[in-house]
């Protein structure tokens, strides 16, 4: 998965959590979870699948804080964060000591995460739709209205009113699954650790 479908993957999953969906009633559960999460934590497996079925795995930590701010850690296979403190992101390369930094507006440009980032309102810019049941997941499935969207359609599978599991298609055949594990709700989180400091002799871009 190259670095900007990677932020605009997270900075998308990321403003998911952190806004306040209008989702049809038949979906209230999903709307009752999303909206009521002012803080997470948790563990997630990603995995990025070719139109040739070729898998690329990786693993990590993610915070997330309303409004706004994030934190993605990739541990395995290569280390890479992705920090937001709601204004601008910093997108960090440990293997190249490099940090690339945007404004948070540039960097999820022409994403969904952009236009929730917006207003909020996800009935807005997508089409959403349930989805049957499958593996033991509730669905739903958001398809963006503008057609020059990152993603053609992301999915939302919960299980016992937790969100588990989150796929989303792109526009080259490539699909991305994140599974999160050991989730933490509404716990405090320091902001702090979403301010980010690029290590001493890193080749900083800014964008």
């Amino acid at each position: 998965m190259n670095k900007l479908l990677q932020l605009v993957f997270v900075g998308t999953i990321t403003l998911l959590l952190t806004s306040k969906p209008a989702f049809a009633d038949n979906v209230s559960k999903i709307q009752q979870y999303l909206s009521g999460t002012m803080s997470l934590n948790a563990r997630f497996t990603q995995e990025v699948i070719s139109k040739n079925n070729k898998t690329q795995t990786s693993n990590g930590q993610l915070s997330l804080l309303r409004p706004g701010k994030f934190r993605w850690t990739y541990e395995k296979p290569y280390p890479q964060e992705i920090i937001s403190d709601g204004k601008q992101v910093w997108l960090y390369d440990a293997d190249l000591a490099q940090v690339t930094i945007k404004p948070v507006s540039k960097a999820l440009e022409a994403s969904p995460a952009a236009i929730l980032a917006g207003d909020n309102k996800l009935e807005t810019n997508f089409n959403i739709k349930n989805l049957p049941s499958r593996a033991g997941l509730d669905w739903i499935e958001l398809i963006p209205k503008q057609n020059d969207s990152s993603f053609a359609r992301i999915r939302i599978g919960f299980s016992d009113s937790n969100l588990n599991l989150l796929e989303l298609d792109d526009h080259f055949g490539q699909t991305t699954k994140i599974q999160l594990k050991q989730i933490i709700r509404n716990q405090a989180i320091d902001s702090k650790q979403f301010n980010f400091i690029p290590p001493n002799g890193s080749d900083i871009i800014r964008e």
